[in-house]
């Protein structure tokens, strides 16, 4: 068991130092792109700034907002019970994700030149959060058909979830929800609605069936697909503290367990 927790630990800083440089391309790579005005844009890579609007919406899964692009999170107040280096056993208790999930449809983008379509397929976001629901551990007994039904959302003719029989609490303020209890649930949901602000970088192509045969779109030969709904500064500044996370905490991560494999290995 202890090998297998250090392991994760070497890897989990390996994953946080990859993300550290990918997060320090995309820094640079906004730094180094000017803004481009919707009507002058040129195609290729592009940086847009404005607001979203839609023709086509969907409804976040739990509190039935529209929008463009939501992601949806469920997390679950587990007990962990774990042995120590000395074979001591502890429990902990901590919120644990068990199911995460996305959407997109094609959007608009809008300043104060023009629109321009988005399509949003292989675009990574960073979204905000934006509303969080609680539900009492054996107020709802349907999570594995809540699961199933969250996976096909958007193929098909799949219906949207009822949500009237799933006894979910908005968290607010002033909302006192009590202590967690071992299977209390939580439900988070991300979204981009109509007017959010928006900044885009991705590649502008020419497409026939677009209005002004313009698109924004992941580019074939640029990958890099971004879609932040708050400004430049902001996205900058989120940029930054990833870049940081991933430079000084991945090799913490990777120090501290390669110390704690070499410990395992002369104590047995």
């Amino acid at each position: 068991m202890e090998y297998v927790v250090t392991i994760a630990f070497i890897l989990g800083g390996l994953g946080l130092f990859y993300y550290g440089f990918r997060t320090m391309r995309h820094y640079r790579l906004i730094k180094d792109t000017p803004r481009s005005k919707i009507r002058s844009m040129a195609m290729g890579i592009a940086e847009i700034h404005g607001h979203v609007e839609a023709d086509e919406f969907i409804k976040s899964p739990f509190s039935k907002t529209d929008c463009v692009y939501y992601k949806y999170e469920i997390r679950e107040y587990r007990r962990h019970t774990e042995r120590d280096s000395k074979g001591r056993t502890k429990t902990k208790y901590r919120w644990d994700t068990i199911s995460t999930g996305d959407q997109r449809v094609m959007f608009i983008a809008v300043d104060d030149t023009g629109k321009v379509p988005v399509n949003p397929e292989g675009a990574e976001f960073t979204v905000k959060h934006k509303k969080t629901f609680y539900q009492h551990v054996d107020t709802f007994s349907g999570l594995s058909s809540l699961l199933d039904m969250l996976k096909n959302l958007g193929k098909g003719d799949n219906p949207e979830i009822d949500t009237s029989k799933m006894e979910l609490i908005p968290v607010t303020s002033g909302v006192k929800i009590g202590k967690a209890r071992v299977g209390d649930r939580k439900y988070l949901e991300y979204y981009i609605e109509p007017n959010d602000t928006l900044f885009v970088l991705g590649t502008a192509a020419n497409d026939r069936n677009a209005p002004d045969n313009v698109i924004i779109k992941q580019g074939e030969n640029e990958k890099t697909f971004i879609i932040f709904d708050r400004s430049e500064k902001e996205t900058l500044k989120h940029l930054k503290k990833g870049m940081l996370a991933g430079f000084i905490i991945g090799p913490i991560f990777i120090i501290g367990g390669m110390l704690a494999l070499m410990h395992i290995s002369n104590t047995q």
